[in-house]
C-alpha cells in the first residue's frame, strides 16, 4: 500500500487540477491513498499579486469535503487555511469538528500567504491543531517567508502539535531541514520534489519514522508520478522492509490517524 501525503486539486495561477485526474493518476501509478489539499486556498500569486476572485477559507475547504466525499477510499482532506486575507473563526473549528471523519489536518502555505510561520496570524490555527489533535503541513522553502527555521522555531514552541516541512526546504540542498527534523520529534518531512539521495539521508539521519512520501501530484500533470518511479526504486533498494513500508504507508497511517 502506497499512501501520498501531499497531493492536490483545484483552479488557481496557472493550474486548473481536477479531482477525476488525481484519482486516475492514482490508479496509473497504484497510488492507494492520498491526503488532499485545494490550491485555491493560496492568498497571492507568484509575484505577490493577490489572486482574483479569491473565496474565503471556509469555501475553499468545502470544495475539498465534495471530493472527499466522493472518494472516501482514496482520499482525505486537509484544510487549506489564508491568515493574511481571513481571520480565523470558530466556523473552522465546527466545521472541522463536524467533519472529522473527512478531514485529517491543517494546511499553510507562507509564500502563496505571503507570511512568516511566525506570524501571530498562524497561532490561532496552531492552538486548533492542539485542541483537535490534528498534524500542521507547511510548505518550506528557500523564499523568505517558507524558511524552515520559521517551522522549526514554532514547532519548538508548539511541542504538542505535529507539524510537518513540506518540501523539506524547496529551493535548497535540504540540509537545514533535515537537521532541524532529526532534532525535534515533532517536527517531520515529506519527499516532495526531494531528490532520492537527500531523501535517503534524511531517513538515515532523522528516522524512518520522521519522513512521509509526498509528491504534489497532479501538479506537473497526471504523469506527476513519472519522476517519483526512480525514488521510490532507489529507497527500496538502500532502505530495510521496515523502513521503506514507514516512509510510504505507515508514517503518513499513523500521523494522519487514517
Amino acid at each position: 500500500m502506497v499512501i501520498d501525503s501531499h497531493v492536490h486539486f483545484g483552479k488557481a495561477m496557472e493550474w486548473d487540477l481536477k479531482g477525476i485526474d488525481l484519482i486516475n493518476a492514482f490508479k496509473k501509478y497504484s497510488i492507494d491513498f492520498g491526503i488532499v489539499s485545494n490550491i485555491e486556498g493560496a492568498e497571492f500569486g507568484h509575484e505577490f499579486d493577490k489572486i482574483e476572485n479569491d473565496e474565503d477559507q471556509l469555501k475553499v475547504n468545502k470544495k475539498t469535503l465534495d471530493l472527499v466525499k466522493e472518494n472516501p477510499e482514496k482520499l482525505k482532506g486537509l484544510f487549506w487555511i489564508k491568515p493574511n486575507t481571513n481571520k480565523y473563526s470558530d466556523e473552522i473549528k465546527d466545521f472541522l469538528i463536524e467533519n472529522k471523519k473527512f478531514f485529517c489536518g491543517l494546511k499553510a502555505h507562507p509564500y502563496h500567504s505571503k507570511m512568516k510561520f511566525t506570524t501571530e496570524n498562524y497561532r490561532p490555527y496552531i492552538k486548533l491543531a492542539e485542541e483537535l489533535d490534528i498534524p500542521f503541513a507547511v510548505h518550506t522553502a528557500e523564499d523568505e517567508n517558507s524558511k524552515v527555521k520559521y517551522l522549526y522555531e514554532t514547532a519548538k514552541e508548539n511541542p504538542k502539535v505535529n507539524f510537518i516541512a513540506v518540501h523539506m526546504g524547496l529551493g535548497t540542498d535540504n540540509q537545514e531541514a533535515i537537521e532541524y527534523i532529526s532534532k525535534l520529534d515533532n517536527l517531520y518531512g515529506d519527499t516532495t520534489w526531494v531528490s532520492k539521495e537527500n531523501v535517503l539521508e534524511a531517513v538515515k539521519k532523522c528516522g524512518s519514522k520522521k519522513i512521509m512520501f509526498g509528491t504534489d501530484a497532479i501538479i506537473d500533470g497526471t504523469n506527476t508520478y513519472e519522476k517519483y518511479l526512480t525514488m521510490f526504486e532507489y529507497l527500496h533498494e538502500n532502505l530495510s522492509e521496515e523502513d521503506f513500508e514507514n516512509v510510504f504507508r505507515y508514517n503518513a497511517r499513523r500521523l494522519f490517524d487514517l
